[in-house]
């Protein structure tokens, strides 16, 4: 071994100097094949690895080629274990080489190995290869992962599921979309690291996951796989209509299911309001919102777990600034005024009727003008009439 040693720096000097591109790899190559085992074959492989050279993809393919038709499993433990270094380690760079060429042979180290971390490199390495020909049976295999744990086998597990969410997004391939963004909700403890790659690979591995993810609201029966894919889709790359689109359905779905217990009730004001909040910040203006924001409001409880959700749909109702939305807050202002002068206005209520005048004042459109001026005549408290007259200030009068 050490004479080996000397041989290698003896040669990387003289291949660095005096040898051309082609010179140097037939002369690593030529040194690799003379060695005699596999711990020799290793430190070969680790100076190869340095020169990052693609030149060497076919030295290193025919390596492996060998390794695992001589059968990486067969031999004693110290045998075993120099075999899947070595074979680790030929997949890892012929990954970072992205060498097409190797895939469908790391492909076979990935279906026939038994060791998880040989397993978990070899499909990052495809991954980084972009064998996008493999990315269903990845996806299928994760998803398999993803239903559970089998306690025996449990660590092997999330060894391979993280290799599998990282080369599945290195592939970019939507096919396995789904399943990462399960991964990032699964049942992988904290020390795997398997959810937050996976979470952090939901927002890079396809530009808009908005199909993938709407599969998964519309197929998926629980409600905070949903609010999760909403909030994956609006932090996602993308377009600010696509989003809106998303939201819409979103917050549809939330109001049209019905809820017959308060776990399901608390789920579906976090579904609903997430979307209301989403195409507020999306600054969403299109009149086919408005409805959708009118039926949650009907929806309203009158009591505190409510509240916020109301708010923030007479909120999302100011941002939209439509016509449809104008006259719904005109006419709910109006229907307040006519409560306040008989007094029956709770404090509830004037929270409410603050929000609408705020969210008037947003519109800037002129048809809630009527209703403001109705209003600023009304024994409302100082606050509230404070707020009229800074809304009707902001609110052009009908041209």
């Amino acid at each position: 071994m050490k004479r080996l040693c000397s041989m290698i720096m003896a040669l990387a000097v003289l291949s660095a100097s005096a040898f051309a591109l082609n010179d140097k790899v037939a002369v690593w190559e030529k040194i690799y094949r003379d060695a005699n085992t596999d711990g020799q074959r290793i430190a070969i492989i680790l100076k190869i690895m340095e020169f990052k050279d693609r030149e060497f993809a076919p030295i290193l393919t025919q390596g492996l080629d060998q390794l695992v038709t001589g059968g990486i499993e067969t031999g004693t433990v110290m045998a075993r274990n120099d075999k899947n270094l070595l074979a680790r380690l030929l997949v890892r760079e012929l990954g970072d080489l992205k060498s097409p060429e190797a895939a469908e042979l790391v492909f076979r180290v990935y279906t026939d190995a038994t060791e998880s971390i040989l397993r978990g490199e070899a499909a990052v390495a495809l991954g980084k290869i972009r064998a996008t020909d493999y990315a269903p049976r990845l996806a299928l295999d994760l998803s398999a992962i993803n239903t559970g744990p089998k306690p025996a086998i449990a660590r092997d597990q999330e060894i391979i599921a993280l290799g599998l969410v990282q080369g599945l997004n290195a592939m970019r391939a939507a096919e396995g979309y789904e399943a990462v963004f399960l991964a990032s909700l699964g049942w992988y403890p904290s020390s795997s690291r398997v959810k937050e790659t996976a979470k952090a690979a939901t927002l890079t591995m396809v530009d808009d996951p908005g199909e993938s993810l709407m599969a998964i609201m519309t197929k998926n029966p629980s409600l905070d796989i949903k609010t999760t894919a909403l909030e994956t889709e609006l932090a996602s790359n993308a377009p600010a209509d696509r989003k809106a689109d998303f939201a819409k359905k979103a917050l549809k779905a939330g109001i049209d299911r019905v809820a017959n217990d308060p776990t399901t009730r608390a789920a579906l004001i976090k579904l609903r309001t997430t979307a209301t909040v989403g195409l507020t910040a999306l600054k969403d203006t299109s009149p086919d919102a408005v409805p959708l924001y009118i039926e949650e409001i009907k929806m309203d409880k009158k009591n505190d777990q409510t509240l916020d959700e109301t708010l923030k749909a007479y909120v999302a109702l100011g941002v939209n600034g439509s016509d449809a939305a104008a006259e719904y807050l005109a006419a709910k202002l109006s229907e307040y005024n006519e409560y306040e002068m008989s007094k029956a206005n709770t404090p509830r209520d004037k929270s409410l009727i603050r929000q609408i005048v705020a969210s008037m004042a947003l519109t800037k459109n002129p048809k809630v003008r009527t209703a403001l001026e109705g209003a600023s005549v009304v024994d409302y408290d100082a606050n509230i009439i404070r707020l009229i007259k800074d809304a009707l200030a902001q609110v052009p009068t009908q041209g």
